[in-house]
């Protein structure tokens, strides 16, 4: 799949963005009482700064772009008084077991793909035509996300 990624990107934004949860034993992506996987293959179609106000360990303000708030209509990040409060992150938007989903990602595990994506960029592999390889390392009360190319199934 190497084509113009653009219209799944634009039906991907359309629709309900399912949060990709990660817990310590893995992740969890169905809501039917299956247990945490600790790897997923995934499609990631793009990728982007990201910053969330927490409040009591919850998400109070989210900004997708890092310029204006989901959750608070006309809040725009620049000149915010709470921006020193948020967590600068990296937004993915990605395909797991067809199903489109949204991952927001913090600190090691958002430095951790940045690695990923800068080594696909220096051996000039299109980072959207290959599917990749995420694991969970169980950092007790937080799970750290790992990140690699998919293994070929030929």
């Amino acid at each position: 799949m190497t084509g113009d990624l653009q219209p799944l990107r634009d039906i991907l934004h359309r629709v309900l963005a399912r949060y990709l949860t990660v817990r310590p034993n893995g992740f969890v992506l169905h809501d039917d009482g299956r247990p945490p996987r600790r790897t997923v293959e995934a499609r990631i179609l793009g990728y982007g700064g990201a910053r969330t106000l927490y409040r009591d360990r919850k998400p109070d303000c989210r900004s997708l772009d890092g310029v204006a708030s989901i959750t608070h209509t006309g809040r725009r990040c620049t000149g915010c008084e709470l921006r020193p409060k948020c967590t600068p992150q990296v937004r993915l938007d990605l395909i797991v077991d067809y199903r489109p989903y949204r991952l927001i990602l913090a600190q090691t595990s958002a430095r951790n793909f940045l690695e990923h994506e800068a080594k696909l960029r220096q051996a000039a592999i299109a980072f959207e035509a290959i599917a990749h390889r995420i694991e969970v390392i169980d950092r007790g009360s937080w799970g750290e996300l790992r990140f690699d190319r998919a293994r070929d199934a030929s």
